[in-house]
């Protein structure tokens, strides 16, 4: 569980940089003119929690359920997503909080 919390810290703070920040900004004008469905991965940061969750769920393999493999890893991303998605609100909040 503990990997989970950790994970889930490490994804909100990917997704928020990438699609937040004005570092990323031209990236994400860029894959805009290039497609629409990377601009808007990379424009909004619950999307890409996902690909992020489910990328270091593959790297770092935590399981929270002990059942089949496969499910268990797909079941484990999803959890690591759902709980990056309110630190990433967070964020966001403190981002607008502080008029950055």
């Amino acid at each position: 569980m503990e990997a989970v919390l950790y994970l889930s810290l490490v994804t909100a703070s990917i997704s928020f940089t990438v699609t937040e920040t004005k570092l990323f900004a031209s990236l994400r004008g860029w894959l805009t003119t290039k497609s629409t469905v990377l601009g808007d991965l990379f424009s909004c940061g619950y999307c890409l929690g996902h690909w992020v969750a489910f990328g270091l769920t593959a790297i770092y393999q935590p399981r929270l359920f002990q059942t089949w493999l496969w499910l268990d890893y797909f079941f484990t991303a999803l959890a690591i997503a759902w709980i990056a998605a309110f630190q990433w609100g967070v964020m966001c909040w403190l981002m607008k909080k502080a008029e950055k």
